[in-house]
């Protein structure tokens, strides 16, 4: 399948700022390394703490 090119005039422009956040409202709330989180609570669990 081929992609046309289309027309310029037509296309939205938008600033850095805008397109990130963008992005981070598609993001918000979701875990983006959930084994990284696994790996961390596997840590946690392991930790002794003394009182002092």
């Amino acid at each position: 399948m081929k992609t046309k090119e289309k027309d310029v005039e037509q296309m939205v422009q938008i600033t850095e700022s805008g397109l990130l956040s963008l992005v981070a409202s598609k993001l918000k709330d979701r875990l983006l390394f959930p084994e990284k989180v696994e790996e961390a609570k596997k840590i946690f669990t392991k930790i002794k703490f003394s009182e002092l």
